[in-house]
């Protein structure tokens, strides 16, 4: 059906569009790039922008991402959106991570109410080891929006600093905005592993063996 629709009319930006993100959605960011480039030769679209710079990045094309989203700036004056998109670029590498902060304040001086950029900067600010900052921002944040994204972020930041019936907590609250929202389960799974001195990254057949382990030791005590 994607198809036809463009076939009857090669001016349906949308389509491209769709069409490119279900590319990068199956891991083909060489095909999303040439999806997203045909939506821009019909007209600079926001969404094309940001769709070509997460093909670039995934085809390791750091240059032509940056140059792209430099372009969107360009092209979409003050858009805070646009401003993101730069910072993103450079937030990939370490030694870009300063001109990204400044670029993600930009934006959130330009359109105070960006979410996107708030959450981009407290990710900066935790890769940094701001964590304070990272919380003191996402903290003013949820004063104005009860957003499920943004507990889930506060959590991951206390579960990093061993923080973790807060973590616990904004886990909590985010399942009860979004029931569905699978990276609150998730992380909410991780987190009961953590509280319980488990791994969270360690391998299930692992876990498994790890209690095989005490219950055999638990029979050999028995034994003796």
């Amino acid at each position: 059906m994607l198809k036809r629709s463009l076939r009857v009319d090669d001016r349906h930006i949308t389509g491209y569009i769709m069409k490119g993100n279900l590319h990068l959605s199956l891991n083909r960011p060489d095909l999303a790039v040439t999806d997203f480039r045909g939506a821009q030769e019909l007209r600079a679209d926001l969404r094309s922008y940001q769709g070509l710079v997460r093909a670039y990045l995934a085809l390791s094309k750091c240059k032509d991402a940056l140059f792209t989203a430099r372009e969107a700036m360009k092209v979409m004056h003050q858009s805070a959106k646009a401003l993101k998109l730069v910072g993103d670029v450079h937030a990939i590498s370490s030694s870009g991570r300063e001109k990204a902060r400044k670029f993600y304040e930009s934006a959130i001086r330009l359109e105070p109410g960006f979410l996107g950029a708030a959450l981009a900067l407290a990710d900066l600010h935790v890769a940094e080891g701001r964590n304070k900052e990272a919380v003191l921002l996402l903290e003013r944040y949820l004063r104005q929006w009860a957003d499920d994204s943004l507990h889930i972020k506060l959590a991951q930041v206390f579960a990093a600093t061993s923080l973790l019936s807060d973590a616990l907590s904004h886990y909590q609250s985010a399942l009860r905005i979004n029931p569905h929202n699978e990276a609150a389960k998730k992380g909410l799974e991780r987190l009961e592993k953590q509280m319980k001195g488990v791994d969270p990254d360690a391998p299930e057949d692992e876990d498994e063996n790890e209690a095989d382990d005490v219950d055999g030791d638990q029979d050999d005590a028995e034994l003796l």
